[in-house]
């Protein structure tokens, strides 16, 4: 006779807990309120795998609860490989927490992959209810993929230029809903106009996939300009908005 196969929980974040009201999810602390009033103390085996939201301290915080209850070699972990973050200067973002690409890689001439980590602190999570990932979150994660396959794979050109990144055009469909779990990023540059190295031009489209679906995908056309070109227009249009703002509100700009 074989043996029985073992009880399966998809442990996510506790940002996720709208997710976790099936019987094969957990949180964190869901999980770990459970191990402590021995809820699990009868299962032969269980097998834990990684969802979205869960950090190294969070499985060092369940592992120290296994020992203490005898579980640990009852239990397996299976957590997710997704490969190296992004850095800051790739991603263009300061908080670790807020870096939504990890394991970047090129699969083909135009064909770049990515996996999708989302942090249990992500800044579009603090103030967020529902139990699937928000369009924007992935949103957001196709703009990241953008800054960097740019940066690491078409700017290492130019490396003693600085670019900053415009958008001219998004649009997205959303095909199902993604859930915080395991997910890819599918990434094709579709055309890139590298004749001006002061002002790139980019097509591309992201596809976000999951258990083998595409839950979006997201076309956009972007550039990447030189930071010195971009700080000029920038200024430029602040003024000009201001003037006209003084303009339509003068008792605005008599308060100013």
């Amino acid at each position: 006779m074989s043996a029985p196969s073992p009880t399966t929980l998809y442990i996510v974040g506790d940002r996720f807990e709208p997710f976790a009201t099936h019987d094969t999810t957990r949180t964190v602390s869901r999980l770990v309120g459970d191990l402590r009033a021995d809820r699990h103390q009868d299962e032969a085996e269980l097998l834990l795998v990684e969802g979205q939201g869960i950090t190294s301290f969070d499985w060092d915080r369940i592992r120290d609860e296994l020992a203490r209850r005898g579980l640990t070699d009852r239990v397996e972990i299976r957590e997710r490989d997704a490969g190296c973050l992004c850095r800051q200067t790739e991603t263009h973002k300061h908080r670790e927490c807020n870096v939504l690409i990890a394991g970047l890689s090129q699969v083909g001439e135009n064909h770049f992959r990515a996996a999708l980590r989302i942090h249990n602190d992500q800044e579009m999570l603090l103030d967020h209810q529902g139990g699937h990932v928000q369009g924007m979150v992935i949103l957001e994660a196709a703009r990241q993929m953008f800054v960097a396959v740019s940066e690491r794979y078409y700017l290492s050109h130019w490396r003693e230029q600085h670019y900053s990144f415009v958008l001219d055009s998004m649009d997205s469909q959303f095909q199902t809903f993604l859930f915080p779990l395991a997910a890819s990023i599918e990434y094709e540059v579709r055309t890139a106009d590298l004749s001006d190295p002061a002002q790139l031009r980019f097509d591309v489209q992201v596809t976000i996939e999951q258990a083998g679906l595409p839950a979006a995908t997201v076309r956009m056309v972007c550039g990447a300009i030189l930071s010195s070109a971009m700080a000029q227009k920038e200024r430029r249009g602040a003024a000009r908005a201001l003037r006209v703002l003084g303009r339509r509100e003068p008792g605005l700009a008599e308060a100013r």
